[in-house]
């Protein structure tokens, strides 16, 4: 009896409490002697980080109209576990590679390798575009109803270049994936047009040099999320054709494709300019 306390204590160090399980690893190094299994699972993971900066990207561009400070504490903590998920992944990835790998695994490396630094770069795009939203909120900044309308075109046409590109990549969708290099155009013809109509605004004082700063910085982040998209986009028709030449391979599309033309003639009417 006088020994109970003693042995109560040894028998929780040598038995861990079941309430507390052990956390199940997320890469499991012994599936790397099975390529194909080891991709599947590999995949998996990459599709939560896709996931996490996606929602995390509509977040933020939601928070520029209406600031929300738990939808801004919910995008900075997806923006850290997507770098924590690159970091598995790209550790997992060099163990897998260092072996030997079929023609077909080695395709889908290389395409997830390049996947996994668009998704990060998405995710940081989304704390910068939180930043701005929070710079408006915090100094009680509004737009201008012209930059206002602006945004809400632009909005749009970045959230469908994410739904197209991540379609692209989860269920290695031919059709979304041709789709979404003509929207990336249209986006960025918008960019380029909002910032001559900015400075146009500028010059009749109807904005201000600090709201011009802030939407500025929007289109440049709105701007290099659809790059990713197309980036990412362009990965996956490599691996279907491939062929892993992507700006190569964009380029032709361009110029050549029809489909390229009829798409971004469709897109270019859908998300229209408002008049200056």
């Amino acid at each position: 009896l006088p020994l109970n306390v003693l042995l109560e204590k040894m028998v929780c160090r040598v038995i861990p409490d079941a309430k507390t399980p052990e956390k199940p690893k997320e890469l499991d190094d012994r599936l790397l002697n099975n390529p194909a299994i080891a991709l599947s699972q590999y995949k998996n993971l990459l599709d939560r980080m896709a996931v996490k900066s996606v929602t995390a990207l509509k977040d933020a561009m939601e928070c520029v109209t209406r600031y929300d400070s738990a939808k801004a504490e919910k995008i900075r903590k997806a923006e850290s576990e997507t770098d924590h998920i690159e970091d598995l992944l790209g550790t997992y990835l060099v163990k897998l590679t260092s072996r030997y790998i079929g023609e077909d695994e080695s395709l889908k490396a290389t395409e997830y390798m390049k996947l996994i630094g668009d998704y990060e770069r998405i995710a940081d795009h989304a704390v910068n575009i939180l930043q701005s939203a929070e710079h408006l909120d915090r100094e009680q900044i509004v737009f201008s109803p012209k930059a206002g309308d602006e945004y809400k075109i632009i909005r749009a046409a970045v959230s469908e270049i994410l739904d197209l590109s991540y379609l692209a990549f989860s269920k290695n969708d031919y059709t979304a994936a041709r789709k979404t290099e003509p929207l990336e155009q249209v986006i960025d013809a918008l960019k380029k047009e909002y910032r001559t109509r900015h400075i146009l605004r500028l010059q009749r004082r109807s904005c201000s040099v600090t709201a011009g700063f802030i939407w500025s910085d929007l289109l440049t982040d709105l701007g290099r999320v659809a790059d990713h998209c197309s980036n990412i986009s362009g990965c996956v028709l490599d691996t279907i054709e491939e062929n892993m030449n992507t700006h190569e391979n964009q380029n032709a599309f361009r110029t050549f494709d029809e489909t390229f033309k009829k798409e971004y003639v469709r897109f270019k009417e859908k998300y229209t300019l408002s008049e200056v």
